[in-house]
């Protein structure tokens, strides 16, 4: 099976790899291509993303930040949201270097560090996302309600107060990530601690009921 710590063509010499992973593994022909299209895509699509996306995002924050759209309290929420996708994306960036040897994701504790920022990350573009649905809603629904609710410092506070609710919602993931390795990939990964794991809680219950 092709994994994160291999670099190779992933519809050449992966497909032979593949073949011979998969039938120690007792894979299906389908699970098997499954994989290698999921590997392909991991490969080429996500540097694509992350650059195309990364150019977007600061592009459009500086646009909203330098012009005079910066008068607008939903350019605020349009510039964080650019903001919280872009750090999202670095994330994305980092787990695609293992592909060349670069293992930062799955070493202590940059797995902990970009577990939490991708859970802060994603946490932020939902709410920032609503937040200015919900101004849009206020100006269509009530616009002489416009110029007293949706003012730029009311937009920059609640912006302020969903990045701490965010920063604080996605503490636990320091706790529950770790380095660990996985028998499957034969690699070290960075996923869920074992301990935390719904699977490992009823091993354990169920260990404790029979003693």
């Amino acid at each position: 099976m092709l994994n994160a710590s291999t670099v190779q063509p992933p519809l050449a010499d992966a497909r032979v790899a593949m073949e011979a992973d998969g039938a120690a593994l007792n894979l299906t022909e389908t699970e098997v291509v499954m994989e290698l299209i999921g590997n392909f895509l991991n490969f080429y699509y996500m540097p694509l993303l992350v650059v195309v996306g990364s150019i977007g995002n600061i592009l459009s924050v500086l646009v909203f930040f330098n012009t005079k759209l910066k008068k607008l309290s939903s350019s605020y929420y349009l510039a964080a949201l650019g903001i919280s996708d872009t750090c999202y994306l670095v994330g994305l960036f980092v787990t695609w270097l293992s592909f060349f040897q670069v293992h930062i994701y799955t070493r202590e504790p940059y797995c902990q560090l970009f577990t939490y920022t991708s859970g802060v990350s994603s946490f932020l573009s939902v709410w920032y996302v609503v937040a200015f649905t919900f101004e849009r809603f206020i100006v269509v629904r009530y616009p002489l309600k416009r110029q007293s609710w949706c003012t730029v410092r009311r937009a920059k506070t609640i912006i302020a107060c969903l990045t701490m609710v965010g920063s604080v919602h996605s503490v636990p993931y320091i706790f529950y990530a770790g380095t660990q390795y996985s028998e499957r990939s034969n690699v070290t990964i960075c996923d869920m601690r074992k301990e935390y794991t719904v699977c490992n809680k009823k091993n354990v219950l169920e260990k404790k009921y029979k003693e």
